[in-house]
């Protein structure tokens, strides 16, 4: 249901009612000529009345019927309004509360309500004389029924507002507070009509002043027609985007293409502007009247204009002036509460207004009455005398023409009384259809499926993966359509989507103007806090990542004593969890050492458990010494460390050599595996080691002997004093010349002009000369070459230079001497 259904439906009935008022003599009299037709057996459409022998009663039910059997407007829009009243009855016993607010806003309604009806009554009675006592009377129903009408908009916005709060926006409150103006203009344009009457019929007399008359009430009633019409047009319009917004809200979208709302576009583009020009013509329209009132103060004085003008005035004058002051006065209240109290204010008024109309502006009974009624009378007759036969039908006649005064009496009340009674109920039938009491019963709106190129949002959801979008659970429930599967998207509709497990964000999917899908926010990967540094006898391996994600991985190294891996994995709900574990190190039993025994007693050794780290001691059995201990490793296993070893004496004493070591060494002793280098004596070479052995005593290797003396004098003895011009000795310092090693090798390398590889060994105390001889070289032609060249000059040592260089037929590739 649009939540200005009940303003639509009082305008729709309203605006029936006025029709009623305006067409209803000649549907009648249509009606009564057609009835009368047909049961002449005449056609319809005849243009002469039935013949004279037409049953009389036939022809006086119908000309009764028309007159007293015909729906009055007037009735009709009463009964309607009963209806809403009744029905707002029903709507808040429904909720089952009734605040202080609601109660008194009722109450002045139903006060209101009954005033009305009771001038209503009062005026109805005098009505059915003439057609110009119908006008005239129809005219002053306008002001007279103004209080009911404008008081049921206040009840209406003080009962939503004290109930439904929460789902009524402000706008709605102001569009259906400011909807009752139509029936302020109304009112003002008829009490304008009933002194432009009186001026008119007076001042025929005048012809001075005839000539100003006519000008200056045109121009006040073009005045307030034009205030009329806008108005109607502004409430309309305000009205139609309110019903657009919630009845078919994807409208507005379409025809703007952009993603404001009915009332938006109106608050935008129109509100500011139609605000101004109502002010202005509302404002232009009061200075009509008042002024009109003013200057023909002297024809409008008999019909008490003052409480007529200010009748309809003092609402406009009075709202305005309350609103002014809850908005802008010392009260500071919000929006909401200043609606609240605003309306409150207004139908409280109502009946005050409603007993000023029937005690001073329109009294029953008083001369004011018959004086206008005389006006209308002469005005009719002047002006249209030649349709007066047409336009003066009598709808009533004097009882005795037909039947006795009483019978018609009688009759006439038991009519009317069950005529109202059954009108009254069906206005309530009729109102509580249209509008149910549970007004939470909500019509679908209608829409337009908009973005269909990229199929529902599932569909969406599925072709962009990459988003990691997920579909709420209830999704699909808040956009369905009727018979049409899947869940849509309309015009600037929107969802709110979830993430895939293991992402995190608030994603909103939205259908743009346009008709396409454009989507806001991200889904981020889950982020997991910072991670234990110890985790079940495990710390965190140190990677540098300083933000976890969903599905990473880290690694717990176990803490020394155990063994294993923990994995550690940010799950998707942002959550650590550990997969794996450290086990405790248990060695088995300690190995047994040669040569010591630990220093626990068996049963100890057999009942305790080794974890790592643990350690067991050794003690050396004699006749060894040091000592031993095994410690369980993280593997499971024992290390030894420490050893037991046999102590020797001091060192042998060797021939030719003397044993080196410190005197540290001998204070601590010769242990096992120790080994003592000695020195050879002077005229002695070689190497001499002592070794301690595991029986505590020395075993020697090498020894020292004689040397092999100088090796230049033993090549000066091989080769004579001139040795040098075919051999040269290593120079690079690195070898022993002197041949204090036993097998000492010294390379020899041969002179220019010489080929061969002579060695010279140290062997048994002397050189010996190994390898290929120096000799000369010999050339591919046999050719010996002469390592001098004598008596060689000019071409001969040209030719001698030829064959150096190969170019001859004898050459020899090392230096030529003179």
């Amino acid at each position: 249901m649009s939540q200005v259904d009940v303003v639509l439906l009082q305008f729709a009935m309203g605006t029936f009612a006025l029709a009623m008022r305006y067409c209803s003599r000649p549907l009648l009299s249509c009606c009564r000529r057609c009835g009368l037709c047909f049961h002449g057996w005449l056609c319809c459409i005849c243009n002469r009345e039935p013949a004279q022998s037409t049953s009389t009663s036939i022809g006086d039910f119908y000309l009764w019927f028309s007159t007293y059997g015909a729906v009055r407007w007037y009735w009709f829009h009463l009964a309607i309004q009963l209806g809403f009243i009744s029905r707002e009855f029903q709507v808040i016993s429904a909720v089952g509360t009734w605040p202080f607010e609601v109660k008194l806003s009722f109450c002045a309604i139903c006060l209101t309500y009954l005033v009305v009806l009771l001038e209503v009554y009062n005026f109805s009675s005098v009505r059915s004389k003439d057609v110009v006592t119908k006008i005239t009377v129809d005219g002053l129903l306008d002001m007279i029924l103004l209080p009911v009408n404008i008081g049921l908009f206040g009840h209406l916005c003080v009962r939503k507002l004290s109930l439904q709060g929460q789902h009524h926006s402000v706008q709605v409150i102001s569009t259906i507070a400011e909807s009752s103006e139509i029936w302020e203009a109304w009112a003002l344009w008829s009490v304008l009509g009933l002194f432009v009457t009186v001026v008119d019929v007076e001042s025929q007399e005048d012809a001075e002043r005839r000539s100003f008359v006519k000008p200056f009430r045109n121009l006040s009633l073009q005045g307030v027609r034009t205030w009329v019409f806008i108005i109607m047009a502004i409430s309309v319009t305000r009205l139609a985007t309110t019903f657009l917004e919630h009845s078919a809200p994807s409208l507005c979208f379409w025809v703007s293409k952009s993603c404001m709302s009915c009332t938006k576009l109106y608050e935008d583009h129109i509100h500011l502007a139609a605000a101004a020009v109502n002010f202005i013509l509302c404002s232009f329209a009061l200075a009509f009247v008042f002024t009109f009132e003013h200057t023909f103060d002297e024809y409008l004085r008999r019909i008490g204009p003052f409480w007529k003008f200010w009748g309809v005035k003092g609402v406009v004058s009075v709202t305005y002036f309350q609103w002014l002051v809850l908005s802008y006065g010392p009260f500071h209240f919000e929006q909401k509460r200043i609606y609240l109290l605003h309306c409150l204010l207004t139908t409280v008024e109502m009946p005050i207004l409603a007993v000023i109309h029937s005690c001073c502006a329109y009294p029953f009974g008083k001369p004011w009455l018959e004086y206008l009624l005389k006006l209308q009378q002469k005005d009719m007759e002047e002006a249209e005398a030649e349709a007066s036969d047409r336009r003066m039908t009598v709808f009533w006649r004097d009882p005795e023409d037909t039947i006795s005064m009483g019978k018609v009496d009688s009759m006439l009340c038991c009519f009317y009384l069950l005529f109202w009674i059954a009108g009254c109920i069906g206005a309530h039938s009729f109102v509580v259809f249209v509008l149910p009491v549970n007004e939470m019963v909500q019509r679908p709106p209608m829409f337009n499926v908009s973005c269909t190129k990229e199929g529902d949002i599932w569909q969406y959801v599925e072709n962009n993966h990459q988003l990691h979008y997920r579909l709420k659970d209830d999704t699909l429930e808040k956009h369905r359509l009727p018979n049409v599967g899947g869940a849509w998207l309309h015009l600037c509709d929107r969802t709110e989507l979830d993430c895939e497990p293991g992402f995190q964000g608030s994603p909103i999917l939205r259908c743009s103007p346009s008709g396409t899908y454009d989507h806001r926010g991200f889904c981020r990967r889950t982020r997991c806090g910072q991670p234990k540094e110890e985790v079940g006898h495990a710390r965190l391996h140190s990677s540098g990542q300083t933000r976890w994600t969903s599905d990473m991985e880290i690694t717990y190294e176990c803490q020394r004593g155990f063994t294993g891996q923990i994995q550690g994995i940010c799950g998707k709900d942002g959550v650590w969890r550990f997969e794996g574990e450290c086990k405790e190190v248990i060695c088995p039993s300690p190995p047994v050492v040669p040569r010591a025994k630990p220093l626990l007693e068996p049963h100890e050794l057999e009942y305790r458990t080794w974890q790592a780290g643990t350690s067991l001691h050794y003690q050396c059995e004699e006749p060894f010494t040091g000592s031993i201990t095994a410690t369980c490793e993280d593997d499971g296993t024992f290390l030894l460390s420490g050893r037991c070893l046999r102590q020797c004496n001091a060192p042998p004493k060797m021939p030719n050599s003397v044993a080196i070591y410190e005197n540290q060494l001998a204070i601590k002793g010769f242990f096992e595996g120790l080994r003592v280098t000695y020195q050879c004596s002077p005229g002695y070479g070689g190497t001499l080691i002592a070794t301690c052995r595991e029986d505590g005593n020395f075993s020697v290797e090498g020894g020292c002997k004689l040397r092999c003396g100088g090796l230049e004098s033993f090549l000066e003895k091989q080769f004579g004093v001139f040795w040098k011009d075919d051999l040269s000795t290593n120079q690079s310092g690195t070898l022993d010349f002197t041949g204090t090693g036993e097998a000492d090798l010294v390379p020899l390398r041969c002179s220019m002009g010489l080929a061969g590889q002579p060695l010279a060994v140290c062997h048994e105390g002397g050189w010996r000369l190994l390898g290929d001889p120096c000799q000369l070289f010999r050339t591919s032609s046999g050719c010996r070459c002469k390592r001098q060249w004598k008596l060689c000059q000019g071409l001969l040592q040209s030719l001698g230079k030829l064959q150096e260089t190969g170019l001859g037929g004898c050459g020899c590739k090392h230096r030529m001497y003179h």
